[in-house]
């Protein structure tokens, strides 16, 4: 069968409840995702949305890297439900803190205001908001179908992708993975319809003879993003291969060939935050779906209550403090006044 990464499906580590600020991240990567830098739109207008706007179109402008005019806000105070999935990098697998990428990518986005929750069914991390839908030596069909078990009730507005690398170290449908990719993706389309989606490709690899697979495979992903042309989708571009500055390289891929060090997956982190902040640019980023909080535990269950008719009482949580109680649904209104807390928080740490 070959190699696995990451087999590791348990759905609890050390992490807390959702919604508390942990934004500290270096900085100094000046990483951009690929694709255009689009239309300069941010967010749609229309407060009754069905999901089915008109998408600005991605352009022919491509690594440049979307500048906020200020510190206070991305998409006009969206609320960003934010979904990784994945397989064992996207839990953090080898990672010192087992935050993997996703610390840095929520806490450069936290840093420009947004108010921010990662969700998913499973938890990794030492990170308090370490919520995510990542099941280690999964491949690309498998995590389609976790995910059908918990999108329709999570709703995230944001999808991040890193998932690929197991086809690769098991010889398993690496013909077919963009195929998969794109039934993947579609179908994330279809179940959150209000979402973005980020589709990163997959880092470079060590283990012997699996490089040119992974080549492969991110050829695949590149001609699938050029399908999704005035879709919100984005690409990520975390391969070297492109020429694009600041990738990760094999300096940054650990030991085992597939994961990265800790340097690599903060590369990773803020490749991923600038692909959400290219989305923004393009005018992707759209209100959650009506009637679901943006933070607290309704992000966290368990295998057996995603496949339950009823999902746990929506909470809240305050943007700074990190503290959740039950309530109705945010606002528009209570997200710009959470927004605002965020980015007073993120402020004074620095």
């Amino acid at each position: 069968m070959g190699d696995t990464l990451g087999g590791n499906n348990s759905s609890n580590n050390a992490g807390s409840s959702g919604g508390s600020n942990d934004d500290s991240t270096s900085g100094g990567h000046n990483n951009t995702s690929s694709g255009g830098n689009g239309n300069g739109s941010n967010n749609d207008s229309d407060d009754d949305d069905d999901g089915g706007d008109d998408i600005p179109s991605k352009g022919n402008s491509t690594n440049s890297l979307w500048q906020p005019k200020n510190s206070s806000s991305i998409a006009d105070g969206t609320p960003l439900r934010i979904m990784c999935l994945g397989a064992s990098i996207v839990r953090g697998e080898v990672s010192s803190d087992s935050n993997g990428f996703r610390k840095t990518l929520r806490g450069d986005l936290a840093k420009l205001g947004a108010p921010i929750n990662m969700v998913g069914s499973q938890r990794n991390g030492e990170m308090p908001d370490n919520d995510m839908e990542a099941y280690g030596g999964n491949r690309i069909s498998q995590i389609h179908s976790h995910a059908e078990k918990i999108v329709p009730k999570q709703q995230p507005n944001v999808f991040v992708i890193n998932v690929g690398t197991n086809n690769v170290l098991q010889y398993k449908d690496t013909d077919v993975a963009g195929e998969h990719m794109e039934a993947f993706i579609d179908y994330l389309l279809e179940a959150s319809p209000r979402a973005t989606v980020v589709l990163s490709t997959l880092l470079t690899n060590t283990v012997p003879n699996r490089e040119p697979l992974i080549l492969d495979i991110n050829r695949q992903f590149r001609e699938l993003y050029q399908k999704y042309e005035n879709k919100t989708v984005v690409l990520a571009e975390l391969h070297p291969s492109e020429g694009l500055p600041g990738r990760p390289t094999t300096d940054d891929i650990s030991s085992d060939g597939s994961h990265p060090t800790d340097q690599g997956y903060e590369i990773m982190g803020h490749i991923l935050a600038d692909a959400v902040k290219d989305a923004d640019q393009r005018g992707y980023l759209r209100w959650p779906e009506n009637g679901l909080s943006y933070d607290g535990d309704i992000g966290r269950v368990d295998a057996s209550a995603a496949e339950s008719t009823e999902a746990p009482a929506p909470t809240t949580t305050d943007a700074a403090s990190g503290t959740s109680s039950d309530s109705a649904p945010v606002t528009r209104s209570d997200a710009a006044a959470a927004a605002a807390s965020t980015a007073d928080a993120v402020a004074s740490e620095k």
